[in-house]
């Protein structure tokens, strides 16, 4: 088993797949960036039922792992982790200030759905959804 968690990662290192690598709880390299990802789509999920159901009290639950995610991130940055994207690395400055306005929106979408604006919540989503485009098609390969 242990075996074969190396060899992942050693994978993951040489074809660069991985924007940085921390380490779990539970000694194992984590891709935290795709952690985060990962949590955004699950997210996506369950807001784009939300809209389709009407029922914006499930949208600011389904947010809280990419909060969550997105402390991981933060905190492995603050302790020197480096952040490696998958194309144009020059333009990392110009990822993070994406990453952070992707999150601010997101803080506008889970305001909205507290308040019940189901049109806020459709505007935000799309508004989200394009970001997400934007940044893929900018940073990865």
């Amino acid at each position: 088993m242990i075996h074969k968690k190396l060899i992942f990662i050693i994978l993951m290192v040489a074809i660069g797949g991985a924007p940085f690598l921390g380490i779990s709880a539970r000694g194992q390299a984590v891709n935290l960036v795709k952690e985060e990802m990962i949590a955004l789509d699950a997210a996506f999920k369950k807001i784009i039922d939300a809209i389709v159901l009407g029922n914006m009290k499930i949208i600011k639950p389904a947010l809280k792992e990419v909060h969550e995610a997105r402390e991981e991130v933060e905190k492995a940055v603050k302790a020197g982790q480096k952040i490696t994207l998958q194309k144009n690395q020059d333009k990392l400055k110009e990822f993070v200030e994406l990453d952070d306005k992707f999150h601010e929106e997101m803080e506008v979408l889970a305001k909205a759905a507290e308040e019940g604006n189901k049109n806020l919540v459709l505007k935000q989503t799309h508004k989200l959804l394009d970001a997400c485009v934007v940044c893929h098609e900018g940073f990865k390969k």
